[in-house]
């Protein structure tokens, strides 16, 4: 059998040369400077290195610093996050920043602290929601200047609930009003309620809602804060929905680069946690605190 003798090394190093930039220009990190740290301690850190490294891409396109809050649908806020928060927020350097949150709620004291912290070490913030910010989530939202949603976006209802024996997690409001219910039960649901909403009218009338109507306010804060609203504490509050409301929301078109980078950053932290146990992660652009799920 004959065969030509064509040089097919050439031919396929050639196709390899033609879309080298290509292949380089889609990877992490795009650089071809040697990190500062030691190999094996990037190695080690590669997955927190990325994320900063997106956080900086999303920076130049804010023009504001970002903080990160990051955690699993079991890991309800709780008190360490606001000293875990304030540290974070030590390695930015401008006093208006954005910050990503993902959520399901948690406890109000909890809440509380950390608006206090971001009130407290900042000028302003907005918030960004790439996926949920559920009950406790959405009062840290609206305590903010504005809000950030896009397609995977939602915030939920504030209504408070407590735990009722063989039922499961129950509205305080329900609770407040049951005639079944002890009377020191009914007492410590109508206090959740009341102080619930008082912090959203306090956050709200300092912030996005203000110069509003007492009526306009009013309205907005039991639409949001009553269980009788949505029929569930579960429900979505999406970007048409909140803006319906009355909070100042701003759209993220799924097409755009921002919400891309966003949600991109949202998968990286979505996959690093389930894939090393991590129940939260706080971030910035410097700082990084991560701890292990408590389930």
């Amino acid at each position: 059998m004959f065969i030509l003798p064509i040089n097919l090394q050439g031919y396929e190093l050639s196709g390899i040369k033609k879309n080298r930039n290509k292949r380089i220009t889609g990877q992490f990190p795009r650089t071809n400077d040697l990190p500062s740290q030691s190999s094996k301690y990037w190695a080690k850190e590669k997955d927190r290195y990325i994320r900063q490294l997106l956080i900086n891409d999303i920076e130049e396109l804010t023009g504001r610093e970002l903080v990160v809050y990051f955690s699993q649908l079991n890991e309800g806020i709780n008190h360490t996050d606001a000293d875990d928060l304030s540290e974070i927020i030590e390695g930015v350097e401008s006093p208006n920043i954005d910050l990503l949150i993902q959520t399901p709620g948690g406890m109000v004291d909890a809440v509380e602290k950390i608006i206090s912290v971001l009130q407290q070490r900042l000028d302003s913030y907005r918030v960004i929601v790439p996926s949920w910010a559920k009950s406790g989530g959405t009062v840290i939202a609206i305590s903010s200047e504005k809000i950030f949603l896009g397609v995977n976006s939602e915030l939920g209802p504030i209504d408070p609930q407590m735990f009722v024996p063989d039922i499961g997690m129950v509205p305080c409001e329900i609770i407040a009003e049951a005639e079944d219910q002890p009377d020191a039960v009914k007492k410590l649901a109508r206090m959740a309620v009341d102080r619930m909403t008082g912090l959203a009218k306090k956050y709200l009338i300092a912030g996005m809602m203000k110069g509003k109507s007492e009526t306009e306010l009013e309205l907005a804060i039991k639409r949001i804060s009553s269980p009788q609203s949505y029929g569930s504490h579960g429900a979505v509050i999406d970007f048409s929905e909140a803006e319906d409301v009355g909070l100042t929301v701003e759209w993220l078109k799924p097409e755009e680069e921002l919400w891309r980078r966003i949600w991109l950053l949202y998968c990286l932290y979505d996959y690093d946690t389930k894939d090393k146990g991590l129940g939260k992660v706080l971030e910035g652009s410097k700082n990084s605190i991560a701890r292990l799920s408590s389930y």
